[in-house]
């Protein structure tokens, strides 16, 4: 039996998918047509058409959970009660949508191969015959480069969209590429995650030649500033992000907008660089009894600057490494990213808001 229904006629709950967690994020048009015409439909359907209404043969429909992240490698579930993944419009733009059960759902059109629409479903009752409408959007090509606000370098990386099966690897120099989206995927939940490291791992340690037990404290001491070995770089990173007695003592020890003599050793101060400097115990005047190490990484260049007096070089950027990185070494996922169409960049604010340069 068919049921005729008006446009009219569908619930308010149904003329509007709006927000939903991991969805466009945006309001949309579901169920609304701007026309008030009968239509006969059993069970859940959807409608594709242009800006301008017109209807849209053979854009492929795919359904996915809200929460789904296209990055973890699970399997994704099929929402539909047979065993096809996706519903595709007929010449009038109609397509069934025949869901297992009722909820809140992400669907995805696609047509050529071009994805030309998310948008947000909400199904109260499958049971109770429906009729959504969907439209197309222009696409933008969505492509740049991550940034790290830290300097440091990604290791690896994934940009997803959430509740889409979409995802990109970020390559060894920062760059993603999506491929070509419906502009207000930039409203979606996209995500971020990645591994990072310092770009290069240095320690900076009293010459030799000076007797450190015989220093006086606040001396100036002479250091030296050499390369870590690759190896021990990594293991030098990992232990100066899980040791948070470092990281108390270099909050109280070191004045992160300057650099000091320890720090002035090593030839170049880049951005990303992390810096151990082996401080001997009788020049510490707060924190441990016997030598320390202190671990920083570098967030601002040093820099020449020009002024009326003549050119100078500003000091490095320096904050401690373990209290100011979080999950320092080890995987994360942020959801703090945007993208932009057309070659926009994506900056990721790696740094704990308290460390951060006014």
């Amino acid at each position: 039996m068919r049921f005729p229904i008006a446009w009219a006629s569908i619930p308010a709950a149904l003329l509007l998918a709006g927000c939903i967690a991991g969805g466009t994020g945006t309001d949309t048009e579901n169920g609304v047509t701007g026309k008030n015409e009968p239509v006969s439909v059993t069970g859940i359907n959807a409608r594709v058409v242009d800006g301008a209404g017109s209807p849209i043969r053979g854009v492929s429909l795919s359904l996915y959970p809200p929460a789904y992240r296209p990055d973890s490698g699970a399997a994704l579930p099929n929402l539909f009660v047979d065993s096809a993944r996706v519903a595709a419009s007929d010449s009038s733009g109609y397509v069934a949508l025949p869901l297992r059960a009722a909820g809140k759902f992400v669907v995805e059109g696609r047509l050529h191969g071009e994805t030309v629409f998310y948008d947000t479903l909400a199904v109260p009752d499958i049971k109770q015959p429906s009729l959504f409408t969907f439209r197309t959007r222009a696409g933008k090509v969505y492509k740049g480069k991550v940034n790290l606000a830290s300097g440091m370098r990604i290791d690896s990386g994934w940009v997803f969209i959430r509740g889409t099966a979409r995802s990109v690897k970020v390559d060894a120099a920062g760059a993603f590429d999506l491929g070509t989206l419906p502009e207000d995927v930039g409203r979606m939940a996209v995500g971020m995650r990645f591994a990072s490291s310092p770009t290069s791992v240095l320690q900076a340690t009293v010459r030799s030649t000076l007797d450190s037990s015989v220093a006086i404290p606040g001396s100036p001491l002479q250091y030296t500033c050499n390369d870590v070995p690759k190896d021990s770089a990594s293991k030098l990173a990992i232990s100066a992000a899980e040791n948070t007695d470092t990281a108390s003592f270099s909050s109280k020890a070191t004045d992160t907008a300057k650099v000091n003599s320890a720090l002035k050793s090593c030839d170049t101060l880049s951005k990303g660089n992390l810096i151990n400097v082996v401080i001997p115990a009788s020049t510490i005047l707060v924190g441990p009894s016997v030598a320390d190490s202190l671990a920083v990484l570098v967030v601002n260049d040093a820099k020449e600057i020009q002024s009326a007096t003549g050119t100078h070089v500003s000091e490095a950027m320096v904050i401690p490494y373990a209290a100011c990185i979080p999950h320092a070494g080890q995987e994360r996922t942020t959801y703090s990213v945007q993208l932009q169409p057309s070659g926009g960049d994506i900056l990721v604010q790696d740094v704990a808001e308290s460390c951060r340069a006014e």
